[in-house]
C-alpha cells in the first residue's frame, strides 16, 4: 500500500484560508466593528462571462477577497440589457457565496458640471440591480495639478448630486492630502461630504507599512465621524515604493493582517487591493 505524504501547508495558504472564514458582511460598527479585504476589478470581463464567472469568484474567494468593486467598460455600458442580465446574475452569485459587490464608477470627466448627467444617468440605468454600494473613483488630481478650489467644489457637488439619486451607500476613493492638512485656502472635503459618503477609501499609495499605518490612524482620529478603509496598489509601473508589485500572496495577506491587528482598533474597516488584474495569483 502507498501512504501519501502529506505536505506542510505553507504560510500564505494558512492566512488566505482565515480570511475565508472571517466575517465580510455588515457595515463598520465602531473601533470593534467588521474587516473586510476587498479589490477593484475594473476589468470585469471574467466575472460577467457565464463561462468563466465560477472560476473568478473561486479565485477571489480563495485569495481573501470579501468586498469586490466592479467596473464597466464602454462596451460593457453600450452592450444594455445584456450587460443588465450579466450583472444581475453577478450579483446573485456573488451573494449566494458571501461576497458583497459594489458598482465602480471612475471617469473623472464627471467631477465638473458638464459631465455629471452622464454618471447620473449610469446610476439610474443600474439602479434596480441588488448591489451592496456605489463606489466612485473620482480623483480630481486627474484632471490637472495644482487642484484649484472650484474643481473641489465640483467634486462636492458630485459626490451628493449622486448620493441623491443613489438606491445604494456611496463610498470613495480619495488621495489623502484633503483629509490630512486641509488648506484653509481650499473648501474642507471632510467637513463637506461627511452626511454624504458612507466610507472613504484613503489612497495611501507608499510600501512602508509602518508610516501607511500610521498617517491611516492620524486621519481616522482627527475625522472620527467619518468612516475609512486602507486602498494599496499591486500595480506594475507605478514609482518605486508605492506599489506592492512584485509580492506574493502569503506577504500581502500577512501585512494585511497587521494593519487589521493595528487599524481596527481606530474604526478602520477594511482593505482593498488596487487591482485585481494586477494581485498576484497562486497558481
Amino acid at each position: 500500500m502507498t501512504v501519501q505524504r502529506l505536505r506542510r501547508p505553507r504560510l500564505w495558504m494558512i492566512v488566505a484560508a482565515l480570511a475565508l472564514v472571517l466575517p465580510v458582511h455588515g457595515a463598520w460598527a465602531g473601533p470593534a466593528g467588521r474587516w473586510s479585504q476587498g479589490t477593484y476589478i475594473w476589468n470585469s470581463a471574467a466575472l460577467l462571462d457565464p463561462l468563466r464567472r465560477d472560476r473568478e469568484l473561486q479565485d477571489l474567494r480563495e485569495a481573501g477577497m470579501g468586498e469586490l468593486l466592479v467596473g464597466l467598460n464602454g462596451a460593457q455600458v453600450r452592450a444594455g440589457a445584456a450587460t443588465l442580465r450579466q450583472l444581475e446574475a453577478l450579483i446573485a452569485r456573488c451573494h449566494a457565496r458571501g461576497l458583497r459587490v459594489q458598482l465602480l464608477l471612475g471617469d473623472p470627466a464627471w467631477i465638473l458640471p458638464g459631465g455629471r448627467p452622464e454618471l447620473l444617468a449610469l446610476i439610474a440605468r443600474y439602479r434596480g440591480l441588488g448591489f451592496d454600494g456605489l463606489h466612485l473613483d473620482l480623483e480630481v488630481e486627474q484632471l490637472g495639478w495644482p487642484v484649484p478650489a472650484q474643481r473641489l467644489r465640483d467634486w462636492i457637488a458630485t459626490l451628493q448630486a449622486a448620493a441623491r439619486v443613489s438606491p445604494w451607500p456611496l463610498t470613495i476613493s480619495s488621495h489623502p492630502r484633503w483629509f490630512e492638512n486641509p488648506d484653509p485656502a481650499v473648501p474642507c472635503v471632510p467637513c463637506a461630504i461627511g452626511s454624504t459618503v458612507k466610507e472613504i477609501n484613503l489612497m495611501l499609495y507608499q510600501r512602508n507599512a509602518e508610516r501607511t499605518g500610521s498617517r491611516a490612524i492620524g486621519i481616522a482620529r482627527r475625522w472620527p465621524a467619518l468612516r475609512f478603509r486602507l486602498a494599496q496598489s499591486v500595480e506594475p509601473g507605478l514609482e518605486p515604493g508605492l506599489s506592492w508589485y512584485g509580492s506574493t500572496p502569503g506577504v500581502l495577506q500577512q501585512q494585511m493582517q497587521a494593519w487589521r491587528q493595528r487599524l481596527s482598533p481606530d474604526g478602520i474597516s477594511g482593505i482593498d487591493w488596487q487591482d485585481w488584474q494586477s494581485y498576484p495569483r497562486r497558481r
